[in-house]
């Protein structure tokens, strides 16, 4: 398993964008989820299968606050003499309450009080990684992912209870909306706030929100007359054209730059895109080996001066 040092290295290598990486083969507390509820000040153990509230920290949370500790050192050791952006992610407050379960067994989701403790807590979370980013590597710019693959499942209310037997009521969208205006507040004196979701999400909220940059998954984008509304708008577009399903092949650079504009023409954005667009993996690339991680970054790189090349010239 590579370690995080070779990751943060390679990063700085491959990718336009440098970030820290999370290396979810390390067990609980490394994974997306893991990781969040590390920085937060509420108490949380791992179950069987799923983190649940706890009176105290437990064990993995305590592991995975540390590991994050470390992992931000090797960073700013890496990193020393950068200056530019630098991302980091964290899963996002909605994501985390489909995610976790209370200590009676329901998604943290259904309880309103609950939602609210978490949704202040992550804010502080977010607050204190960009500060510990920013002190850490005085050089960045830092640039903060939230990844949501739940959201859009939280406003439907298409999450399932623990039985599995019923959904979920939806969370009004002017709640969960108020918690991302939040968001992009703090972070307004960085490089802006990036949202991401695997599945077609509430763009409409996170836009009026003030979210900088929105981050799909090309084949399940949502409404793209909207994404084309945000790009109209000065909003960036992070397009994931390149599929990471488990068993996904890595494509060449041809079939990326085929894709990218076959997906984009119809938007008629043209040159309003210069600037705008940033060509991305669908989701992580957990489920390539690390020499086929590599074959993915580089096509991206090829790719997008291919894509701006075409779209803009």
């Amino acid at each position: 398993m590579m370690r995080i040092d070779e990751a943060v290295r390679e990063s700085t290598e491959l990718w336009n964008l440098p970030y820290l990486p999370e290396l979810p083969g390390r067990g609980p507390g490394a994974e997306m989820i893991g990781r969040a509820l590390g920085l937060l000040e509420i108490g949380m153990e791992r179950g069987t299968s799923r983190w649940r509230v706890a009176a105290a920290y437990g064990q993995e949370q305590r592991r995975a606050r540390a590991m994050l500790r470390d992992d931000l050192d090797v960073l700013a050791e890496v990193l020393e003499a950068y200056v530019g952006p630098l991302k980091v992610s964290l899963a996002g407050p909605y994501t985390l309450l489909a995610s976790v379960d209370l200590a009676r067994g329901e998604p943290m989701v259904v309880d309103p009080g609950a939602r609210r403790d978490l949704v202040q807590a992550h804010l502080a979370a977010v607050e204190e990684l960009v500060a510990r980013v920013r002190a850490l590597v005085p050089g960045a710019q830092p640039v903060l992912q939230l990844d949501e693959p739940a959201l859009g499942a939280v406003a439907d209310g298409a999450i399932r209870s623990a039985s599995g037997l019923r959904q979920c009521p939806p969370v009004d969208a002017e709640e969960y909306g108020r918690a991302y205006r939040d968001l992009a507040s703090l972070d307004a004196s960085s490089s802006g706030l990036v949202v991401h979701s695997c599945a077609p999400a509430p763009w409409r909220t996170l836009m009026d929100a003030g979210v900088r940059a929105l981050a799909v998954d090309a084949d399940l984008p949502g409404d793209v007359d909207l994404l084309a509304e945000h790009v109209d708008g000065g909003g960036d577009l992070w397009l994931g054209i390149v599929s990471t399903s488990p068993g996904a092949n890595v494509p060449t650079t041809d079939q990326v730059v085929t894709r990218t504009l076959d997906w984009l023409r119809p938007l008629e954005l043209g040159g309003r895109l210069a600037g705008h667009l940033t060509l991305t993996p669908a989701c992580g690339l957990a489920s390539f080996t690390p020499a086929a991680a590599v074959r993915v970054a580089r096509t991206l790189r090829e790719a997008c001066g291919l894509v701006e090349e075409r779209l803009f010239s």
